[in-house]
């Protein structure tokens, strides 16, 4: 091999592997799984002091227990029912911008964030969620999944939810056929009406108004679910048409 010859080829080895690496870096690391609540994501000393301004700040309208008095029970089924399939960011916003409760609203997020968050780890534990070697922070809440321990569930009953399908009258039911899975509705988050048909059928309780004009239309419905998934139905808060043909 030549001295000239010997360039070449190592100049276009090189060209090759800068090539690769920049097609790797563009490509970047395959996706992890998520984080979950079952991951330990806080610690038991940050349970412990969060348990402590609990007591302080939360106790008298949540229960020494958690388990509700003026307000809602925060462990449980309720949990569940208000938390299932959001985050641990939604969890944390919410309680950061809404408590401590007092008539005037004067009170709401007026804590420091540290101690939200504490009061956050102590609802984690008190939920049976396991301890880590690292406390949760409100950067590290981002994007880690309030699920069941197997995995994701259809959403419980009584948890706000949204839908589209196919409206049809079936006796003296309105029901949406060809139905999406029921999606939960966020705090100041808006519905998306262009998701997917699926493959259920959701019946359309204590509807006060007539939906015959709208026979055949693709629907968007909100409101409380009936069964687990909506399988008694659900309880109607809106239901309004997204286009006159459903397909």
């Amino acid at each position: 091999m030549t001295a000239t010859y010997g360039r070449v080829v190592l100049i276009g080895l090189c060209v090759y592997l800068a090539s690769a690496g920049a097609i790797l870096v563009a490509q970047g690391p395959a996706e992890g799984p998520r984080t979950t609540v079952w991951d330990g994501v806080y610690t038991d000393a940050q349970a412990d002091r969060g348990r402590g301004f609990f007591a302080e700040h939360c106790a008298s309208c949540h229960g020494a227990d958690l388990r509700g008095g003026e307000s809602k029970a925060l462990v449980d089924k309720r949990f569940w029912s208000d938390w299932q399939e959001t985050t641990v960011e939604y969890l944390f916003t919410q309680i950061s911008r809404n408590m401590p409760f007092s008539d005037d609203g004067s009170l709401a997020g007026k804590l420091p964030r540290t101690v939200y968050v504490d009061i956050v780890a102590h609802i984690l534990k008190s939920n049976g969620f396991p301890a880590g070697q690292r406390e949760l922070t409100a950067e590290s809440t981002a994007g880690v999944a309030i699920v069941h321990k197997d995995g994701p569930r259809d959403l419980p009953a009584d948890a706000l939810a949204h839908v589209v399908g196919c409206l049809e009258r079936s006796g003296s039911d309105w029901r949406l056929v060809k139905a999406s899975r029921p999606a939960r509705v966020l705090a100041g988050g808006a519905v998306d009406t262009k998701q997917p048909l699926g493959d259920r059928t959701i019946v359309l309780r204590f509807v006060l108004t007539s939906l015959q004009k709208y026979v055949g239309y693709r629907m968007s419905a909100t409101g409380r679910l009936m069964g687990e998934g909506g399988a008694d139905g659900l309880n109607v808060t809106s239901v309004s048409p997204i286009a006159q043909v459903c397909e």
